[in-house]
């Protein structure tokens, strides 16, 4: 299907669409259309990033809103009481809405995003909301977690992957350079998506993740390894079968980008002999 192209008509259709694209709503066909016409076009890619941070704001201040002492019980009570006072049971529900629309925009003025959003904040361009996917997982399981830097016995990996996916990791092992080696290998979740997620060290404290997740509904990367940087992070994605896979590190771009090279043939051919039993 071809892609929408630029053109002010063109930039108002992707417009109306670009909620429903943020949070992976559309089919796919639709989302491929958009994902083109935002590789070719600034304005809307521009368009993009401030809704992905004005939504993130928004996300952050409900979560950071406190809830107050019996809130549900009050607007019950003022529901009820518009039945019989409806003049004043009608104020007294515009009331309490007020009342709460108040403390989010109070929560959105003080909110102070987490060390996570903070930096997912900063990606940009057309396939932001795709590589952020992968780098939310890196940030969360990887980076601010707490956890040993120890490898974790082979058997124990074998367990936490499951049947799915125990044998990949031998795989990749055997893919690795000598000072690098996989200390952590399980199935963990970050923002209600769940990650295959395989942590890898190096000798001289350099961190990278393998990280894989089914697409979701509107998520689409064209042929080849995409990708972008965002503070000291490096990302790479590329398509496997079902799967969105990611090698995310702190190395340098063109080292990142040799590792998603060197292990991309591994992933998809396992993932293709495998991929229904995952």
């Amino acid at each position: 299907m071809s892609a929408i192209p630029p053109g002010d008509a063109a930039c108002e259709t992707v417009r109306a669409q670009m909620d429903a694209y943020l949070s992976n709503e559309l089919p796919a066909p639709g989302g491929r259309e958009i994902a083109h016409h935002l590789e070719g076009c600034s304005t809307c890619q521009a368009e993009l990033a401030t809704r992905t941070r004005v939504r993130a704001q928004l996300q952050d201040a409900v979560r950071a809103t406190p809830v107050p002492d019996r809130l549900e019980d009050k607007i019950r009570r003022a529901v009820r009481g518009r039945h019989a006072r409806p003049r004043t049971g009608l104020w007294a529900v515009a009331a309490a809405a007020a009342v709460i629309l108040c403390a989010i925009l109070i929560g959105l003025w003080r909110a102070q995003p987490s060390p996570e959003e903070a930096i997912l904040r900063k990606t940009a361009g057309p396939l932001a909301a795709v590589l952020n996917v992968g780098l939310r997982d890196h940030l969360q399981c990887a980076v601010f977690r707490k956890y040993s830097k120890q490898p974790v016995p082979a058997a124990q990996m074998a367990a936490e992957l499951g049947p799915g996916f125990a044998d990949l990791a031998p795989l990749l092992a055997a893919k690795l350079p000598a000072d690098f080696r996989i200390i952590q290998a399980h199935h963990c979740s970050a923002g209600r998506r769940q990650y295959t997620h395989f942590i890898i060290a190096g000798s001289r404290g350099k961190l990278v993740s393998l990280i894989l997740t089914r697409k979701q509904s509107g998520e689409w990367l064209s042929a080849g390894i995409h990708q972008a940087g965002v503070d000291r992070f490096q990302v790479a994605a590329f398509e496997s079968q079902d799967f969105l896979a990611y090698v995310i590190s702190d190395l340098d771009a063109e080292q990142d980008l040799r590792w998603a090279a060197n292990l991309a043939p591994t992933v998809r051919e396992y993932l293709a002999a495998h991929g229904n039993n995952t």
